[in-house]
């Protein structure tokens, strides 16, 4: 129902949600100001205050804006990026690729672009057997640009590995805290202990390829996108677990710092050490 609105119209439905989150009390209301408290101290409190409402006014965009990118036709979706600022090396780039898309803007938007332009490899946690019916209608949304999505388990990560070695390409978000059993390492995102995934650095040791960082933020006011990818190097990420991590972290921060208002904020993204300071 909502992918009938235009884009604007979802934007605005956008808008009232999040002025009912920004005013009452709720975990990503709280993990937004939290994050933005610790990563921005610096900042005077009323351009913290204008961060946070930004930040939660692009938390809701990016959610109700998946019924336009898993919904409207492949090419009505590509049509809404309207800016390209990308670097000559991926446009030369003729062998396997990693393309690291933290939650900066629309990574939605950026996946359906990477899936036609690149028939990216994308890991996708399945959900639990009573959501089968979701689950079905999420792979073919996000696979339907020629993307190829598979599991966050073991057998999952041999495809990326095998892929790669293939030559294709794998788009992976990776600023997610890493859950319980998942490898990561401690390292530090905007100065503040933050637990990253070792992922991209067992790639990149085993296969030597072209690494990126990628994003598409939206206009202002939004409704169109702007897609940005720079070169990442491959020595760099390739090194010990803790240099990779911290490597890939402060190019993740550099890239956030453009945008700051777009990036996910209401992930709880650092150690409960670095909350504490907040006390």
């Amino acid at each position: 129902m909502l992918s009938l609105l235009p884009l604007g119209g979802q934007y605005r439905l956008a808008g009232l949600i999040s002025l009912v989150l920004r005013n009452t009390p709720n975990q990503i209301s709280r993990q937004t100001r939290n994050n933005i408290e610790l990563c921005f101290a610096g900042l005077e409190r009323a351009e913290r205050r204008r961060l946070y409402r930004e930040s939660i006014d692009h938390t809701c965009y990016a959610f109700i804006e998946l019924a336009a990118v898993w919904c409207w036709p492949v090419e009505r979706v590509l049509a809404r990026i309207t800016s390209l600022d990308i670097c000559d090396e991926f446009n030369r780039s003729r062998r396997g690729r990693i393309i690291l898309a933290p939650h900066l803007g629309s990574w939605e938007t950026l996946a359906v672009w990477l899936g036609r332009h690149c028939e990216a490899i994308m890991l996708y946690k399945r959900r639990k057997r009573k959501y089968q019916v979701t689950d079905r209608f999420v792979l073919e949304a996000r696979s339907r640009s020629g993307g190829t999505l598979v599991s966050t388990r073991k057998s999952g990560l041999r495809q990326l590995l095998t892929g790669l070695k293939q030559g294709k390409s794998l788009m992976i978000l990776p600023d997610q805290k890493p859950g319980r059993g998942k490898g990561s390492i401690p390292s530090t995102f905007f100065g503040f202990n933050a637990p990253t995934t070792t992922l991209v650095q067992g790639l990149c040791s085993r296969i030597d390829c072209d690494v990126f960082i990628a994003s598409a933020c939206r206009s202002d006011p939004p409704g169109e996108f702007g897609l940005r990818i720079r070169s990442l190097k491959h020595a760099r990420l390739a090194a010990d677990e803790t240099s990779s991590a911290q490597y890939m972290n402060d190019q993740i921060e550099t890239m956030v710092r453009l945008q700051p208002g777009q990036y996910q904020w209401g992930y709880r993204r650092f150690n409960a050490s670095a909350y504490a300071t907040l006390r």
